[in-house]
């Protein structure tokens, strides 16, 4: 009789276990979403699609439209999907997910109207070869704050779903004096803690927070108080930019200053490489060409783009016309360039190459 009772024991124990194990959660597994978000120390957050690989952007392109075909796709595969259904990305990922057709009918994935793109260079996660690449194509960050490259306007500041950021000429240094009606028309952007403002890669300035009468955190940059305009419907609007005469949109430093060790505070671009003067070259006149533009390739801009100084500059920013009609930047008359050996921000290797390049103080 004992023997019958252990058998029935045993039988009724394994019939739970089996049961528990069908019930199992591992047993029912989400599909893993086609966008997630990685990190470096160098770059902060950025995205990544497939097998972990980092996803890019293309300077060149229009909101909602790629312009990367024939060999520029063989290098930067587009980041496509069967249909639009099948855009996923990981929980707390800020923005919108969408779509563009290519000529060839298949569907690219968008963020924030901006096309994503793989670099056939990177071959693992974590790796980011393609930033900056011709500075023209960088890694992606799912920022709070960062600047969106705007057909008609050039670079402005943007919202973390791609809506155009303003300030208000009424305003003052970290004080906002739009509230009532003010702020119905021109809501504030605003943060639970200035820990949440994420700038994008290749941001210069400085990003806080004013306190407002209710107590609310509005981000400010350089101190200006941001703002939305209800008006704005879709990404890549600027009906707000002029209204007044006090409203407009809000563009990012062209150049700003970075503190070396050896070298003192020194010029750099948007993204931080260092910028040079050539010794034979004369204001607005640049006398380098052809091999030396490869070693030194000139700082360029887009026609129209606002050229926006740190607070730090003493000089003028202007821009110049090139031979081969591209705008290069200028600081007091004289052509800015980049040094081919420097990799990072914050290098400055082209210093006093052949006594005839230097680095450029404020």
């Amino acid at each position: 009789m004992t023997k019958v009772k252990t058998l029935l024991v045993v039988v009724v124990l394994m019939l739970i276990a089996s049961t528990v194990f069908v019930a199992s959660p591992t047993t029912v597994r989400a599909a893993d979403p086609l966008v997630n978000v990685s990190s470096s120390p160098e770059l902060g957050k950025f995205l990544v699609g497939k097998d972990g690989l980092t996803l890019y952007s293309f300077t060149p392109d229009p909101l909602g439209e790629s312009t990367c075909y024939d060999k520029c796709a063989e290098a930067w595969p587009p980041l496509l999907v069967d249909s639009a259904d099948k855009v996923t990305a990981a929980e707390g990922i800020p923005g919108v997910f969408g779509t563009t057709t290519r000529k060839d009918n298949t569907l690219q994935v968008t963020y924030n109207g901006v096309p994503l793109y793989y670099w056939f260079r990177d071959k693992k996660a974590g790796d980011t070869t393609g930033q900056r690449v011709g500075r023209v194509w960088w890694v992606v960050p799912p920022a709070s704050v960062y600047a969106q490259h705007l057909k008609d306007i050039g670079n402005v500041l943007v919202g973390d779903k791609g809506m155009t950021l303003y300030t208000f000429k009424k305003d003052t240094a970290n004080t906002s004096n739009c509230y009532d009606k003010c702020a119905d028309n021109w809501p504030p952007l605003t943060v639970k803690d200035a820990a949440d403002i994420i700038p994008g890669v290749n941001l210069l300035g400085k990003f806080g927070t004013a306190a407002r009468k209710d107590g609310t955190l509005q981000v400010t940059y350089n101190e200006w108080p941001l703002y939305y305009y209800k008006n704005d419907k879709a990404v890549g609007d600027t009906n707000g930019e002029d209204v007044g005469d006090v409203w407009y949109t809000v563009a990012p430093e062209t150049v700003g200053t970075w503190a070396s060790k050896d070298l003192g505070d020194i010029l750099v671009s948007f993204d931080g490489m260092t910028l040079y003067t050539f010794a034979k070259d004369t204001a607005g006149v640049s006398n380098c060409k052809d091999d030396c533009l490869k070693n030194w390739p000139a700082f360029t801009v887009a026609d129209g783009e606002k050229l926006v100084g740190a607070a730090a500059l003493t000089g003028k920013l202007e821009t110049m016309k090139r031979d081969d009609g591209t705008l290069q930047v200028t600081y007091n008359g004289m052509p800015l360039y980049f040094y081919k050996n420097d990799k990072a921000p914050g290098d400055a290797n082209g210093d006093k190459v052949g006594g005839v390049w230097a680095v450029v103080k404020p």
